[in-house]
């Protein structure tokens, strides 16, 4: 019997302790539809409870997604000044907190990541900033 291997995308899940957040778009209208109760509008993106997770893990795996689960989010900052232009920034990140005269984005991915900082944006361990003092509300900001 033939076999075929179907390669799956990654999606970057935040762990915030009994939260996980991340953000994707889904071609599928099922999809998003069987998601739908997790998504926040306002803040264009998913928030799963911790005991929702295995659900939703399975029901992206039946769709070819993989739902990575990261949990050093400071990793996926990056730190933009007030002269850098971060509407691309921000359309690919997972939320944003503003601190001073500086904007900190947790980007979606590894590849946001990249281009973010490609857009002038500083990888938040490099910049001035404390990472060790962010502090993300997953309510709210």
């Amino acid at each position: 019997m033939p076999s075929f291997n179907v390669d799956t995308e990654e999606i970057t899940a935040f762990d915030f302790g009994n939260t996980y957040l991340f953000t994707a778009y889904f071609d599928e209208e099922q999809l998003f539809n069987q998601l739908k109760k997790y998504y926040s509008r306002d803040k264009y993106r998913f928030k799963v409870p911790e005991e929702d997770l295995k659900e939703v893990q399975q029901t992206l795996d039946s769709y070819f997604y993989e739902l990575v689960i990261e949990d050093s989010p400071e990793e996926y900052c990056v730190v933009a000044d007030e002269e850098t232009d971060s509407n691309a920034i921000l359309s690919n990140s997972v939320m944003r907190k503003q601190r001073r005269n500086h904007d900190i984005y947790l980007m979606k991915d590894k590849l946001s990541l990249e281009q973010a900082v490609e857009q002038g944006a500083i990888r938040v361990e490099k910049s001035e900033v404390n990472a060790g003092n962010i502090e993300w509300k997953t309510n709210g900001s």
